[in-house]
């Protein structure tokens, strides 16, 4: 299985529609070129391949300024099914000495449900615990070797203190998933925290230097300083007695 292919293909189901540079910039920003290794061209090619095989398809154009116009590309319904394989087969599946299964799904793992998810990473524990135990006897059995060099141990120790670490990670991302944490397949997202807040300028939120209100806000603002004009007057302060 290709892991570009499952990357790319993950990434057009979470932005979609989305073109093609939109992907680059932002997959490199995931440092996918490093865990697993895909170079910003290969992009492109996954995604022309993908549309080829019915896992994607256009659906429109998007300009930016003066550029040229981007075609855009949803997930297809077969295209669903496809990631949803690829995924599982990363999910159920412990390599000893590779990272990129467990990277991909924790990138995509929102595709399949909380409840996929957290079975999936108990088995996970699981299989670690015996690929952890098999290194052992790896270990044992190059010691003994009058062949093998005594350093070849070092593979199987760093196999397992990777495992070990990546246990560590798992219970922490279980608990976390147990609690509510994230959005899975089947689940209504949370609305965001400030509703009025996609009404400012992204440029000034985050510079914290916007002081417009919302319409609903002005509009309540206008309301009680009519009624306050229309308020009967204050009495005028007595002047205090003189001591």
């Amino acid at each position: 299985m290709s892991t570009t292919r499952l990357v790319v293909l993950g990434a057009v189901k979470q932005f979609q529609p989305v073109h093609g540079y939109f992907l680059r910039r932002e997959l490199m920003t995931w440092h996918v070129d490093e865990w697993a290794h895909i170079q910003p061209g290969s992009i492109y090619n996954a995604l022309r391949a993908l549309e080829v095989d019915g896992y994607v398809a256009e659906s429109g154009t998007e300009t930016e300024g003066k550029r040229p116009a981007r075609t855009t590309y949803r997930i297809t319904p077969s295209g669903e099914v496809e990631l949803q394989r690829m995924l599982r087969e990363n999910l159920w599946n412990v390599a000893a000495f590779d990272t990129q299964a467990i990277m991909t799904v924790a990138s995509f793992m929102f595709v399949l449900s909380r409840q996929e998810v957290i079975a999936g990473l108990e088995h996970r524990l699981i299989k670690s615990d015996a690929i952890i135990t098999q290194n052992g006897f790896d270990v044992q059995d190059t010691l003994r070797s009058e062949t093998t060099p005594k350093y070849v141990r070092e593979i199987f120790d760093l196999s397992t203190a990777r495992l070990t670490a990546e246990k560590e990670w798992l219970i922490a991302l279980l608990e976390r998933l147990r609690a509510g944490e994230y959005t899975f397949a089947g689940e209504t997202p949370e609305p965001a925290d400030d509703p009025a807040g996609p009404t400012e300028p992204a440029s000034a939120r985050a510079a914290g230097t916007t002081n417009a209100k919302s319409p609903t806000a002005a509009k309540a603002d206008a309301t009680a300083a009519k009624a306050r004009g229309k308020g009967t007057p204050r009495a005028a302060a007595k002047p205090s007695a003189a001591r």
